[in-house]
């Protein structure tokens, strides 16, 4: 989505057909005749829904419409003095573009004042409605996105941990789904901590670039940012912690220590989390609701995290070849299974007879592997997948399935080495091209093992 921003006009005569100049982000005094004319650029897709004042009584706003350039034009004008914020919103409320803009008195409406709280760190300034017995009275309140109803930290009521998850869930009020937060945006021994401002960014991504284009300060506490996340149902920090939100890191450590008393092998989900601004599809293992005990890391050994070899491969090989962003689980075998695997190497019947002779199938790899190295196969008894194989795999066997707008596969890896072993239960090959492929492979010859 193109960059959505407030505009003035730039020329000498005020045209609003001539040069304009960004003002999202800026302060700006209402002209003295109490008009001003405000444009939207960058809005080509029509994600702006409303252009509304915080302090509506102090301001009318009117649509003039789109002008030639593709900016939407609007006529701003006062009602009576005050300081406020002029934002454009999407059909979610969430703010895409805004200015502060200063309204100043006429001489006859007596100087204002404003009630302004202190803070003692970055903060945001909301405009409150205006008192009729003090029309003179602006009064001014302090947020930082900590104190928001929003805030994960406030919303959390458990969290689900499973070391398989590479990260934990958070379980929040008002969401069906918990939201997954990944280890890389966690650091359990960060005590001391500040924001950079009391901005809230849309997006992690721009949250971590406006904490690198912020000041450097030697010797000062670590820096972290704001930012919507799971969709914009929740305000994040860019780092978990004991400094940032102490009432998640407690929780986390105490489901921590209930993992710690059981071991369990269940489909987990991966790759679905808070940093690509969705929530997590599964949850797994248990949950331990909110706790407000202290946040650091409590005496006793933690369990574990060691991953088991083929899910430790699995994970390191995982790709994306084609951007598909498949929902990706895992499990490790206990017992043998059975998967469907189509066959695609020419001819098929010599395909079938070498796994049949060799006990094993060789994993895909490079440009032929769109998801990872490994055999790729359907789930057993999957119909319509052409000339087929059922293949018996043993306990061991990582199996990561895949699903991609509904259509699901799995990615089979041993723990180890370049072939996978399996034992053909069944297919739907004729009995005569088997022991056609059976000749095949048993003919001597420089290419065919005898």
């Amino acid at each position: 989505m193109a960059v959505i921003s407030f505009v003035l006009p730039s020329g000498d005569d005020g045209s609003l057909a001539g040069p304009t100049k960004v003002v999202s982000q800026t302060r700006q005094t209402m002209p003295d005749n109490g008009v001003m004319f405000a444009g939207l650029s960058g809005d080509s897709g029509g994600h702006v829904k409303a252009v509304v004042a915080t302090d509506p009584s102090a301001l009318t706003i009117e649509d003039l419409g789109t002008s030639s350039a593709g900016i939407r034009w609007f006529r701003l004008t006062r009602r009576h003095p005050g300081h406020l914020r002029v934002d454009a919103k999407d059909h979610r409320g969430f703010v895409l573009a805004a200015f502060l803009l200063i309204i100043k008195p006429f001489s006859n409406d007596g100087p204002p004042v404003i009630n302004l709280p202190k803070a003692s760190g970055p903060m945001e300034f909301e405009i409150d409605p205006d008192d009729a017995r003090h029309p003179n009275l602006i009064n001014v309140h302090v947020s930082t996105p900590k104190d928001d109803a929003d805030y994960i930290d406030r919303r959390m009521t458990g969290i689900g941990y499973n070391i398989y998850l590479f990260g934990f869930h958070v379980v929040c009020s008002g969401l069906e789904l918990p939201v997954y937060v990944p280890d890389t945006l966690v650091d359990l021994s960060l005590t001391k901590a500040e924001p950079i401002d009391g901005k809230v960014y849309d997006s992690i991504e721009q949250a971590q670039a406006a904490i690198r284009a912020a000041p450097q300060r030697a010797g000062g506490p670590a820096r972290f940012a704001y930012y919507r996340g799971a969709g914009g149902a929740v305000i994040a920090p860019t780092v978990f912690s004991p400094a940032t939100t102490p009432r998640i890191i407690a929780t986390y450590f105490g489901a921590r220590r209930l993992y710690a008393t059981y071991v369990e092998n269940e489909m987990v989900g991966l790759a679905i989390g808070i940093v690509g601004g969705l929530v997590i599809r599964a949850i797994v293992g248990r949950i331990l609701r909110a706790s407000n005990e202290d946040p650091f890391e409590p005496p006793g050994n933690p369990p574990k995290t060691t991953l088991p070899p083929a899910v430790e491969r699995l994970k390191t090989t995982a790709t994306d070849l084609q951007n598909k962003n498949p929902v990706r689980t895992v499990e490790v075998l206990t017992k043998p299974a059975t998967f469907r695997h189509t066959l695609t190497a020419s001819p098929q019947q010599m395909s079938y007879a070498r796994i049949e002779m060799e006990g094993s199938m060789r994993l895909s790899t490079g440009g032929n592997a769109h998801y990872g190295e490994g055999v790729y196969a359907w789930p057993a008894n999957r119909p319509g997948s052409g000339t087929y194989i059922d293949i018996e795999v043993p306990p061991g066997t990582g199996v990561e399935t895949l699903n991609v707008a509904g259509t699901k596969w799995v990615r089979l890896l041993p723990p180890q080495g370049n072939t996978l072993p399996v034992r053909i239960v069944g297919t739907n090959m004729p009995k005569a091209d088997i022991e056609f492929g059976r000749k095949m492979v048993r003919l001597p010859g420089p290419s065919r093992k005898p």
